[in-house]
């Protein structure tokens, strides 16, 4: 479940990936409309449900909660629904025939240029070239209508030097995928898959690359082969990687225009339910796909509007005072 829902998913080609950031958009309009929804309709019934709440015990400020809970949701996806806004009107004159180079030029222009330190992951082994083992790999994120940076892979670390403001580190874990479906076709064992994220634990991730420059330092000392788990990537591999890319850059814009959601996440399944719940079982992943945790924000909004709403619909009968 956590692996289907949780981790990233969606992002093994690239109309995945554009469903995946068309889903998002869509996700955090869903949340603002579910939640203004919730809270127009709790006040404008706010007779009825205060009247049912307190003939049948259950305390009224359960209402307050829900509301607040509302709100708060509402608050958080705003940025969320204004980017999707921007989206929509970016690419509106494309509907109506626009140029698709001119459309994609304006939306770069809405770009600022990224602050602070370049975004960056690290993987369970090292990538090299196969002609050039000492050489980084380049992907360069750039279809004509602007460059949105380039993808640096040395080693055991990915980086996006270069990078527009916006955006997420879902491109990294494409790129992850990518080259793991890419070298299995000659490797059939080999597993590339990102274990640590800068921007979420920079403190653990300096740690282990710190073993990965050792491991890389030992080498050389010794002069053997590679200590650390490396794998070769063609001129193919990396042709067909940067064709990719390439193909990407518009939905990539429109990525950036939502908030960026880089955090960990810790799921939980209780053997005995609450409030009894004193054993139950947790697991933790590095990276929530914020698809899937804006998602099960949606769904949590939504089924608590529909129960508001059949509970306006069909009101319960309640003893009368």
């Amino acid at each position: 479940m956590s692996q289907r829902f949780v981790r990233e998913q969606g992002t093994q080609s690239v109309p995945d990936y554009q469903s995946r950031v068309r889903r998002l958009a869509l996700i955090y309009v869903g949340i603002v409309v579910v939640c203004v929804s919730a809270i127009v309709l709790i006040i404008y019934q706010g007779k009825l449900l205060i009247t049912l709440s307190q003939r049948s015990n259950v305390e009224t400020l359960t209402l307050v909660f829900i509301i607040v809970l509302f709100a708060y949701l509402a608050l958080l996806s705003l940025p969320g629904f204004w980017g999707a806004l921007q989206i929509a009107l970016l690419d509106a004159p494309r509907w109506f025939g626009k140029d698709h180079d001119e459309v994609e030029r304006r939306k770069q222009a809405a770009l600022g240029q990224h602050e602070g330190e370049p975004d960056t992951v690290f993987l369970n082994c090292r990538l090299t070239s196969d002609h050039a083992p000492d050489d980084p790999l380049t992907f360069p994120l750039d279809d004509g209508s602007g460059s949105l940076g380039t993808i640096v892979i040395d080693g055991a670390k990915l980086t996006r030097v270069e990078a527009t403001r916006g955006g997420s580190n879902s491109i990294f874990a494409y790129v992850e995928q990518r080259l793991s479906q890419l070298v299995k076709q000659r490797i059939s064992d080999a597993r590339i898959e990102i274990v640590q994220w800068a921007t979420i634990s920079d403190e653990e991730g300096l740690q282990y690359y710190a073993m990965v420059q050792f491991s890389e330092n030992l080498q050389r000392v010794l002069k053997t082969e590679p200590l650390w788990p490396t794998y070769a990537v063609t001129d193919d591999d990396v042709a067909t990687l940067r064709r990719e890319l390439v193909e990407l850059c518009p939905t990539l814009r429109n990525e950036a225009l939502l908030p960026d959601v880089e955090y960990s996440v810790e799921h939980r399944l209780p053997i005995i339910p609450e409030p009894l719940a004193f054993i139950s079982l947790s697991r933790s992943e590095s990276r929530a796909d914020p698809a899937a945790s804006m998602g099960c924000a949606l769904l949590i909004a939504v089924v608590i509007l529909a129960v508001v709403a059949v509970i306006v619909l069909f009101p319960p009968w309640v003893p009368a005072r």
